[in-house]
C-alpha cells in the first residue's frame, strides 16, 4: 500500500496513510517521554556539573588544595605518634606553623 493521497468516494483527497488507517486513526501512537525525561535531565545535569568543575579547575585552584591537604597531613602526623614501617615526613610543630604562615602570605588566606 502507498502512502500517496488517493480519492475518497465523495471527491475530497484522503491523505491519511495506510497504516494509520489499519491500526486506527482515534489512537494516536504515544511515545515514553517520560523516560526520556528520567534518563536525560541526571544526565545533562552531571554534564553540566563535569563541564562547571573542568571550567574552574585552574593551577592555582589545585595548588591551593594540595597546601591545604600538606598542612592537614603535617598537623595529622605531628599529633599522632609514627607507625612502625611508615616514612616520617613531619616531626616538630614548627615546621607545621611554616607551611601555614607560607600559605597565608601566597594566598593572603587560613588553610
Amino acid at each position: 500500500m502507498s502512502d500517496t493521497p488517493t480519492s475518497a468516494p465523495d471527491g475530497a483527497a484522503n491523505t491519511t496513510p495506510d497504516h494509520a488507517a489499519t491500526a486506527g486513526a482515534d489512537t494516536p501512537v504515544r511515545k515514553p517521554r517520560l523516560v526520556r525525561w528520567l534518563i536525560g535531565l541526571p544526565v545533562a545535569f552531571f554534564a553540566i556539573l563535569m563541564a562547571m568543575g573542568y571550567l574552574f579547575n585552574t593551577p592555582e585552584t589545585e595548588d591551593r588544595w594540595v597546601a591545604r591537604e600538606t598542612i592537614r597531613l603535617c598537623w595529622k602526623e605531628v599529633q599522632k605518634p609514627p607507625k612502625e614501617g611508615k616514612p616520617v615526613h613531619f616531626t616538630q610543630q614548627s615546621e607545621c606553623e611554616k607551611l601555614e604562615f607560607d600559605f597565608k602570605t601566597q594566598y593572603g588566606e587560613n588553610p
